[in-house]
C-alpha cells in the first residue's frame, strides 16, 4: 500500500493541509485562515464545525493539486494547537464553540488555582501547574456556565483529539494530547491511565474524560464519510494525532536535545526533545510526554510570533476602519521590503510583542504590547523593523533559559513557519541570538510536514533518525557582529521593561478594569 500522508496543521488563527510523499517530501499544500470570536468577558472561542469545513476544503485542494489519485493517500496525520477545549459527544461531534487557550474565563471557577498548597504536588506529579486559563479551567467555566453543554458531553478533548474523533468515529486521546488537561502523572512515559489524585485536586469528572490510547499508536481507520470529505483512500489509516509543539520539533529536526527550533506561527514555540521530565516554572518552562519513543518534549511558548506582524499590516499600515488605504496583495511584501532598509535597532524604536500576554520566560499573563520611544521623526519603516525586532528580542530572551534546561549550548537554531520565509527576519534572528539560524524552504507547512514524517516513521517508512536529513534548509544565516553587538545592547532594556511595568499591565488588565 502506498504510504503518502495528509498532514492537517490547525493552529490558532488558521489551518493549513499538506501531501508528502513516501520519500518525506511536500508535493502541496493548502491553508484558509480561521476567524477568532472574542466575547467581552475575557472569552476566545471558534468554531469548530468551521474547522471541519475548512479542512475538507483545505485537504481537497491539496490533493488535488498533488498529482496523486484519492486512492494513493492512506495516511492521515493531525496536529493542532492545545489547550483549547473541545465538547464532544460520542462520534466526536463538537457541541458547542471550541473554548481557546487565550481565553480568560475559566479563572472565575477555577478551584485548583485557589488552593496554593496543592500546587508543587501538581509539579512534581504533572509538570505543569493550574492557571486558569487551562483546560481545567475551560471545563469548570463551561459546567458553570454553560450546563447544558457540559450535561450532554461524553468528553472534552484537546483540538487534535477532536479532528481525529471525526476522523475516526471513536473519542480517544494519548498522555501527549491530555497534557493541558493535567490529568495524568507524567514522571513515567508512555502511561495509559489518569491519576486518581490528580484528578481529585482538579474536580475534573473521569466518566468526561476520553479514553487513553498508547503514544504512536494510530487513532483507527478513517470513516468512509470522513475520506470523502478529505478525498483520500477509504482505506486510510489515521495516526497518531499530535500536539503542535511536537511537529515544530519533527520539522526543524530536533528530535533529540541537541538540536533546536524555532517555529514563528501565530506564536513562537522553541522546541527540542528530552529525555527524562524537567521543569524551571520560574520562566514557564516544563517538559510533556512526546510520541517519540521514550521521550519528552520542551514546552518552551514564548508568545505572539506572526501574529504580531499581522497585527501592524492589517491593524495600523492598512486598517479596514476608513482611515486607511485598503491593504493591496503584496501588503507584507512591501512591509518587509520598508523594514528592510531600517538599520539594527529600528533607529531607537523599540516593540513588546506582549499582545496576549507574556509567556516564557517573562511569564507575565496581564502584559500587552506596544511601540516604546515613538518620536517625532519615527516612521512607519521604523515600526516594522521593529515589529520584527521585538519577536526576535523576545526569543533571544528565552534562548539561553531553554539551553540551560536542555542542558546544552546552540550554536544554531533551525527556524520554520511562516516568519521563516522572510529572509530578513532570518537574518534579524541570527543577530539577535548571536548563532547561525537555517531557515528552512517551505517553511509555512513545518508543523505539517513534521506531523506527516512523524507519521511516516511511527508507519515504518523511516528511522526516527533519517527525520531531520529530510529537511530541505532555503538560507542559512551568519550572525552579523555589528547588529549581534546592538541587539546585546537593547536586550536587557526589553527585559527591564517588561519586568518594571508588570504592575502598570496589572491594573490595566485586572478584572476589576473592566467591570
Amino acid at each position: 500500500m502506498a504510504r503518502h500522508v495528509l498532514a492537517i496543521d490547525l493552529g490558532s488563527t488558521g489551518v493549513k493541509v499538506a501531501v508528502v510523499d513516501e520519500a518525506g517530501t511536500v508535493r502541496s499544500s493548502a491553508g484558509e485562515v480561521l476567524p477568532l470570536l472574542f466575547t467581552d468577558d475575557g472569552g476566545a472561542e471558534q468554531d469548530p464545525h468551521g474547522w471541519w469545513d475548512a479542512i475538507g476544503r483545505c485537504a481537497r485542494k491539496a490533493v488535488g493539486a498533488s498529482g496523486l489519485d484519492a486512492d494513493d493517500v492512506t495516511l492521515v496525520a493531525v496536529t493542532s494547537q492545545y489547550t483549547s477545549t473541545v465538547a464532544v459527544t460520542a462520534d466526536g461531534a463538537p457541541l458547542a464553540n471550541v473554548i481557546m487557550w487565550m481565553d480568560q474565563r475559566g479563572r472565575r471557577h477555577h478551584r485548583s488555582v485557589a488552593d496554593a498548597d496543592t500546587l508543587p504536588r501538581w509539579l512534581e506529579i504533572h509538570g505543569m501547574m493550574p492557571t486558569g486559563n487551562d483546560d481545567i479551567g475551560h471545563i469548570a467555566f463551561i459546567r458553570a456556565e454553560w450546563p447544558d453543554v457540559y450535561a450532554a458531553a461524553y468528553a472534552f478533548v484537546e483540538p487534535m483529539d477532536h479532528i481525529a474523533a471525526r476522523l475516526t468515529g471513536v473519542v480517544t486521546a494519548t498522555q501527549s494530547t491530555m497534557f493541558p488537561m493535567l490529568s495524568v502523572d507524567n514522571r513515567r512515559w508512555g502511561l495509559t491511565e489518569y491519576s486518581d489524585e490528580l484528578l481529585a485536586m482538579s474536580g475534573l469528572d473521569p466518566a468526561k474524560l476520553p479514553r487513553l490510547v498508547p503514544l504512536g499508536a494510530s487513532r483507527g481507520d478513517i470513516l468512509a464519510s470522513a475520506a470523502e470529505h478529505l478525498g483520500v483512500s477509504d482505506r486510510a489509516v489515521v495516526t497518531g494525532a499530535t500536539i503542535d509543539s511536537v511537529t515544530s520539533a519533527v520539522g526543524t529536526g530536533a528530535i533529540d536535545a541537541d538540536g533546536c527550533g524555532l517555529i514563528i506561527g501565530t506564536t513562537s514555540v522553541m522546541a527540542t526533545h528530552l529525555d527524562a521530565q524537567r521543569h524551571d516554572m520560574e520562566h514557564g518552562l516544563t517538559t510533556a510526554p512526546s510520541p517519540l519513543p521514550g521521550a519528552y518534549f520542551l514546552v518552551a511558548e514564548n508568545g505572539i510570533g506572526g501574529k504580531a506582524l499581522d497585527v501592524f499590516v492589517n491593524n495600523i499600515v492598512h486598517a479596514d476602519d476608513g482611515l486607511g488605504l485598503p491593504a493591496p496583495a503584496d501588503a507584507f511584501e512591501r512591509v518587509l521590503a520598508a523594514a528592510q532598509d531600517v538599520p539594527a535597532g529600528a533607529n531607537g524604536l523599540m516593540f513588546l510583542p506582549w499582545l496576549m500576554g507574556s509567556l516564557a520566560p517573562g511569564f507575565q499573563r496581564r502584559a500587552r504590547g506596544g511601540f516604546v520611544n515613538l518620536g517625532l521623526e519615527s516612521t512607519r519603516a521604523d515600526m516594522a523593523r521593529a515589529v520584527l525586532e521585538g519577536v526576535a528580542l523576545n526569543a533571544a530572551w528565552l534562548l539561553p533559559h531553554f539551553a540551560a534546561l536542555a542542558e546544552r549550548r546552540y550554536d544554531e537554531v533551525t527556524i520554520g513557519g511562516g516568519g521563516a520565509s522572510s529572509s530578513l527576519w532570518g537574518q534579524i534572528l541570527a543577530d539577535a541570538f548571536g548563532v547561525r539560524v537555517r531557515r528552512l524552504a517551505g517553511s509555512r507547512t513545518t508543523n505539517a510536514h513534521g506531523a506527516a514524517l512523524l507519521a511516516l516513521a511511527e508507519a515504518g517508512q523511516f528511522a526516527l533518525g533519517e527525520l531531520p536529513s529530510l529537511l530541505a534548509i532555503a538560507e542559512v544565516h551568519e550572525p552579523h557582529a555589528e547588529a549581534s553587538r546592538t541587539y546585546r545592547r537593547l536586550l536587557p532594556s526589553f527585559i527591564d521593561f517588561h519586568d518594571r511595568v508588570a504592575p502598570f499591565y496589572d491594573v490595566l488588565n485586572s478584572p476589576e478594569a473592566h467591570r
